[in-house]
């Protein structure tokens, strides 16, 4: 999956009853699949959880592919979704 963090604040939303996001999701080219697997993780989680796990989720990311500045358990998923998507969709990755 690409962008992890974001796909899965996508599902976030979905979770939330924003049944749009997958429109948007389309727009940005995160495949239905992805989407729904996504969904898939944070389903069983309490709604309250589902942040922390998107936090996870782009540290773990930022470590792997190397945008990671700093301590990135530090940063503030804002940031790192920030980051992400320079590394994503700003640099080509």
């Amino acid at each position: 999956m690409r962008n992890p963090g974001y796909v899965h604040e996508l599902a976030a939303l979905y979770l939330d009853g924003k049944l749009e996001i997958v429109a948007v999701a389309e727009r940005n080219g995160v495949s239905d699949a992805d989407l729904q697997a996504a969904v898939g993780n944070l389903r069983p989680l309490d709604p309250e959880a589902h942040q922390d796990k998107i936090h996870q989720l782009y540290v773990a990311d930022a470590h792997e592919k190397g945008y990671a500045e700093g301590d990135p358990e530090r940063e503030t998923t804002w940031v790192l979704g920030q980051r992400a998507h320079a590394y994503y969709h700003l640099e080509g990755h």
